[in-house]
């Protein structure tokens, strides 16, 4: 993950939320061999997980370097491989069924429901 290692490692912006004292509830999850910190809000609320991992952060967000470094865990098709991806890429965004469900629905459903520390391991 050597091209998104500063998104995991730098420090986030902690503003004032909520409850008033600044601080928010963080949850630690291991993303392959990484161990990251996430706002428990972003794991555990369906609309902001998505409001983030969406199309538009993939396409608007990211940069080129950054989604050719993602497509690489994707499939490869012997013809027409990138266009295969990116309608693979619409699919995934758009909630469609892979077979036994959407790999994003599933991850934020284990995301939700697994508990703190060591959530999900990707």
């Amino acid at each position: 993950m050597d091209s998104l290692d500063h998104m995991l490692t730098d420090p986030l912006e902690l503003g004032p939320c909520g409850d008033g004292h600044g601080t928010r509830i963080m949850e630690d999850c291991l993303l392959g061999g990484t161990r990251v910190s996430l706002p428990e809000d972003l794991l555990e609320d369906p609309e902001i997980f998505f409001d983030v991992v969406s199309l538009s952060t993939w396409q608007e967000v990211l940069s080129d370097s950054q989604r050719e470094h993602l497509q690489q865990f994707l499939p490869h098709f012997p013809e027409d491989s990138v266009e295969q991806q990116n309608e693979l890429i619409l699919a995934l965004f758009s909630g469609e069924n892979f077979r036994f469900g959407n790999p994003l629905h599933i991850a934020q459903k284990l995301f939700r429901d697994t508990e703190p520390v060591e959530s999900v391991f990707l």
